[in-house]
């Protein structure tokens, strides 16, 4: 092909003008020839087509502003504004943060017997952010822990979704044994998310011997999302462990400690590459109870041994140094032991014991209610001589009960006590002086329920003593009001009369009759019972009554042993004061049996109470266990000095 050509529009152009163009395929300029004998151009540069129009170049300008625009300005926010977001973000993505557990702080007796302490275990953790995105990989997964650890798969999963802080590690499973702990290392390697760390778990030293103790120190378990909500501001994670129930729970924060943190920067696969910054966790504090170890031991065996003679199933047994409020041992029975809750819990030990009938969750000491029977006497007794009622010469005739109207309120022994001053009153717990002191009788008048009321408040009934351990019961104390209120009935004098004697309505906590034993003992000062040992501690300047009236009562407590219903306790070697208690609470079954008392009279040091629930008589089932609780409480003494 000839690529020369010459092409004759043959147009007439500028007054006949003929246009030759030559062109040469390839070339980008063309030879535009003008055949007028006059104009010969050469060279000059030609293009074909229009240029763009003016608009829509503006128009392209203008979008492409825009656009720079655009992402100039996100790139300003994200590297700018949102900058710390944005890098957040990204360390999400690259960190993971651990927290690390504080021990829990051990607690012990006042001689500094370990009562409770950690022993080390395997844990199964996890980082939520790094399970597998796709769900059924997800499913596989939790699944595979599920089967090794025969948890639930409902459970794991809860625990999963549930959590709040996705790029932070949490337990998943707790205490696993070594072989199962291996296993599930070897399977679980595939994904990063899991990893086996070491813990510990809470051990009771002796609660499998001496379960009492159970009440006292609780036990730890699972934060709730109440609990988790309540103390969010102290760091808690939604796996972690808190003290539930016994001074466990009522000193959680001294032993919880202070958690540290581990920082680590994972690769994509969220595989650890090296630790970025580790803050040491603080141990827990160390507990020291005025529990003594020994004593709670020998106490509860003899409670056990009570009941047992007493046919009886249910009791409680308190000692208490009157001086200061220091609990030196304190036992319901029955209890449990608290070591199933370190670890995992047993679903079915743990039902059968929450629908157990006895009740072993129940720590009868301060949580129980009971009536109060004679052992409330005495506080009756400071009060009228308080109140001026009755001086500690008073005397009055018992002939074995008095009438109201048609009823008969008699006393326990047929033919009455003759005549009867406050302290025979008290030794021989005879009702029909209680009677005329606090209901009056004929031209005799006596406080009357609002003036009792008033004292047994002053007494600590019907409130919370302030024991330092959760879950107290406040009892009741009647009025006028709430009788009308409750029941739309008046309040009578039998009423007032069945009151003085500890029967009616009035309720009761084993932990206010040793309290009130105490703040008599120690000659009419408050104290308030406590576990949490302090060397500091004293008997208060707060005075209840006047120690002159107290003491009138006191030395009708000492009657009570030498002459009067507690003779069995009269050859210890210390001399010994106290009062019994016979409560009746139903028609059909046997009378609660109560003794409460102090030692040595001159100068006490120990007061101990103890209830036996359908123990029957105070004085036949009541006395023989506080002789035994005694006779320890002398030989640990004797032993320590």
């Amino acid at each position: 092909m000839n690529d020369d050509k010459d092409v004759n529009f043959g147009w007439d152009y500028a007054g006949g003008m003929d246009l030759k163009v030559s062109t040469r395929r390839g070339d980008i300029a063309h030879e535009i020839l003008y055949e007028d004998d006059a104009t010969k151009i050469k060279d000059q540069p030609m293009y074909l087509g229009e240029p763009i129009p003016i608009l829509r170049f503006w128009i392209a300008m203008f979008i492409s502003i825009i656009f720079i625009g655009v992402l100039l300005g996100r790139a300003f926010w994200m590297q700018g504004i949102s900058y710390d977001k944005y890098a957040a973000l990204s360390d999400r993505n690259r960190l993971r943060y651990e927290v690390i557990s504080p021990s829990r702080g051990m607690i012990k007796d006042r001689e500094g017997i370990i009562l409770a302490d950690n022993v080390s275990t395997f844990d199964l953790s996890v980082v939520p952010i790094d399970l597998p995105q796709d769900a059924e990989a997800r499913n596989e997964a939790l699944g595979r822990v599920a089967r090794q650890t025969g948890t639930p798969i409902s459970e794991i999963s809860s625990i999963v979704d549930s959590s709040i802080e996705l790029d932070q590690s949490m337990i998943l499973v707790r205490d696993l044994p070594y072989d199962q702990a291996v296993a599930l290392k070897v399977d679980l390697s595939d994904y990063p998310a899991f990893k086996i760390e070491s813990g510990d778990k809470r051990r009771y030293v002796f609660s499998a011997d001496v379960s009492t103790l159970s009440h006292i120190l609780g036990y730890t378990g699972k934060i709730s999302p109440d609990e988790l909500l309540k103390n969010q501001v102290i760091d808690y994670r939604q796996t972690d462990l808190i003290g539930k129930v016994g001074v466990e729970k009522s000193y959680e924060e001294f032993l919880r400690g202070v958690p540290g943190e581990r920082v680590i920067e994972v690769d994509a696969y969220g595989h650890e590459k090296r630790i970025i910054h580790e803050t040491q966790a603080i141990n827990g504090s160390e507990l020291i109870l005025t529990i003594d170890g020994e004593l709670q031991k020998k106490t509860e065996i003899a409670l056990k041994r009570g009941l047992e003679m007493a046919e009886a199933k249910h009791g409680v047994a308190i000692v208490m140094d009157p001086r200061d409020g220091a609990v030196l041992a304190i036992a319901s029975w029955p209890a449990y032991d608290n070591n199933i809750f370190a670890g995992k819990v047993s679903s079915t030990i743990y039902a059968s014991l929450v629908n157990d009938e006895d009740k072993p969750f129940l720590a009868r000491a301060w949580a129980g209610l009971y009536p109060s029977g004679s052992t409330i006497k005495p506080v009756y007794a400071v009060a009228a001589l308080s109140e001026g009622v009755i001086t500690a010469k008073t005397s009055i005739v018992s002939t074995g009960g008095i009438y109201s109207g048609s009823h008969f309120f008699p006393d326990w022994l047929a033919g009455g006590h003759g005549v009867t001053n406050v302290r025979k009153a008290i030794a021989m717990s005879v009702n029909t002086f209680f009677y005329y002191i606090c209901g009056g009788k004929d031209s005799f008048v006596g406080m009357g329920v609002l003036k009792m009321g008033e004292w047994l408040r002053r007494f600590g009934f019907g409130s919370v003593t302030g024991l330092d351990i959760p879950g107290e019961s406040d009892g009741f104390v009647p009025t006028p009001e709430w009788k009308e209120e409750r029941k739309n009935e008046k309040w009578y004098v039998g009423d007032t009369y069945n009151l003085s004697i500890g029967q009616g309505d009035l309720l009761v906590t084993p932990l206010q009759i040793a309290l009130s034993t105490a703040e008599i003992a120690n000659g009419g000062h408050k104290v308030t019972p406590h576990v949490f040992y302090n060397s500091s501690s004293t008997v208060s300047d707060d005075a209840i009554a006047d120690n002159g009236y107290v003491e009138t009562v006191r030395l009708g407590m000492r009657d009570t042993v030498t002459v009067g219903s507690g003779r069995a306790l009269a050859n210890l070697p210390v001399n010994v004061a106290g009062k019994t208690g016979t409560a009746q609470w139903s028609s059909e079954k046997p009378n609660h049996a109560w003794f409460t008392g102090f030692a040595p009279f001159d100068d006490p040091e120990v007061v101990v109470t103890v209830l036996l629930e359908q123990g029957d008589e105070g004085s036949r089932t009541a006395v023989p266990v506080v002789k035994e609780i005694l006779q320890a409480w002398l030989g640990i003494r004797q032993r320590l000095d």
